[in-house]
């Protein structure tokens, strides 16, 4: 008799528990049925913005070559000084005159407006040839303006006494630039040929 009591009971309790999975109800409680979830349209377009441009960077430029200061070298002035004869006298000619040893010359160059103007003196040797060695005081930088080449002074006991404007003997004789046959350590420039003649009064006495 207990054993069909309980028998009942257990059929009960599975055909409530079957009733509650059917019908959702708890008690007095019901429990909306599940929804699917529905897909939502985004209310814009997505907007991407575009991938930046790679920026160009500009090629290195090339090395520039080194600049060097142009090398500003001495210089020298070389020349020669005749001696015109009474059939000269006058002309600027130096068919019959001869190399005038012991006489003098002047390489005047000026510098700066407040500085004193440099002065070398040269004396002819036996050919009437003079030589004028560098100095550091006078590159060829603006040798050719700036310096000049004077008559000094005749030989001391010479008939060739009298100066001539030959070759801007007097003026001042600008330097000429002069290509060495070999290479030298300084630039050099020539001036003349200048020329002493007698006294007009020697002369004319033997006219």
């Amino acid at each position: 008799m207990a054993l069909s009591k309980v028998f009942v009971s257990l059929m009960l309790l599975i055909s409530l528990i079957s009733t509650v999975s059917s019908t959702g109800v708890i008690g007095s409680k019901v429990l909306p049925p599940k929804k699917a979830p529905v897909a939502v349209a985004p209310a814009y377009a997505p907007i991407y913005s575009p991938a930046p441009s790679p920026i160009a960077v500009p090629p290195t430029p090339a090395a520039s070559p080194p600049v060097y200061a142009p090398v500003r070298r001495l210089i020298a002035v070389q020349g020669v000084v005749y001696g015109k004869p009474c059939s000269d006298w006058g002309h600027d000619t130096l068919m019959h005159a001869s190399p005038l040893p012991g006489a003098e010359v002047r390489l005047v160059c000026h510098g700066k407006p407040k500085e004193n103007p440099l002065k070398i003196i040269a004396v002819t040797d036996k050919n009437g040839y003079f030589f004028i060695p560098p100095t550091k005081k006078v590159s060829e930088f603006g040798a050719q303006k700036r310096c000049r080449v004077f008559l000094q002074s005749a030989p001391t006991n010479s008939k060739f006494i009298h100066s001539t404007h030959m070759n801007s003997g007097l003026s001042g004789a600008y330097l000429r630039y002069t290509k060495p046959a070999k290479p030298l350590p300084f630039a050099l420039y020539t001036v003349g040929p200048f020329a002493y003649e007698p006294l007009p009064s020697v002369c004319h006495q033997k006219v």
